[in-house]
């Protein structure tokens, strides 16, 4: 198992290095809801399996470790006039040998409403943004589903941030934690669910 991890490691720290990337200063990640035990929170990476973290809610006192510091890989590429820039949510894996930079995906079993965000080494990822109050955001894409017609083809349209942010309990990749979650469509059919702002706090 060690030297699987260690060849998957040096495996992504090549193909990250390929990549050209701007990286923000660090920030830590802090919710905001109309529920009182959940607003104030912070995130934290909580292990999910190897070389796998989720988000995990971890209370009011702001993280002082590297589990609860992350920071935003932007490419010179991603915005453009009136947008905001994207690209991934990174945290920095720590080894005994070296530190990875592991990027943010989203894992969605198509039995449920919530895509599970998780971090991990890979030579891809999902590209999050944050608007002008810094809360964290995903765009929509370039056609409105629930404006199409059959037979006729689709107009492109601006994409717009969206904020379907929740904090649930989750049951994923065999750990079950209160996390962050991002809901598909509509409402969770989860009823711990409660919807939030992600906001980033420079550190």
């Amino acid at each position: 198992m060690k030297l699987l991890l260690s060849a998957l490691l040096s495996l992504t720290v090549s193909l990250v290095s390929a990549q050209e990337y701007n990286t923000s200063a660090p920030f830590v990640l802090k919710l905001d809801s109309t529920v009182a035990n959940i607003s104030g929170q912070y995130l934290n990476s909580c292990h999910a399996g190897a070389a796998i973290e989720q988000l995990c809610l971890a209370g009011t006192k702001v993280p002082s470790d590297n589990y609860g510091t992350y920071a935003l890989n932007v490419s010179t590429s991603s915005s453009s006039e009136g947008t905001y820039e994207t690209g991934p949510l990174v945290w920095t894996l720590q080894t005994a040998s070296l530190n990875v930079s592991s990027g943010l995906v989203f894992t969605h079993a198509l039995d449920s409403s919530i895509a599970v965000p998780i971090f991990e080494p890979s030579s891809s990822s999902d590209y999050v943004g944050f608007d002008a109050d810094d809360k964290m955001f995903i765009y929509s894409g370039y056609y409105n589903e629930s404006t199409f017609v059959a037979g006729i083809y689709p107009t492109q349209v601006t994409p717009v941030p969206l904020y379907q942010w929740y904090a649930c309990y989750t049951y994923s990749l065999s750990y079950y934690y209160n996390a962050l979650v991002w809901v598909t469509s509509g409402k969770p059919d989860n009823p711990t669910c409660a919807a939030v702002n992600v906001t980033r706090v420079f550190i």
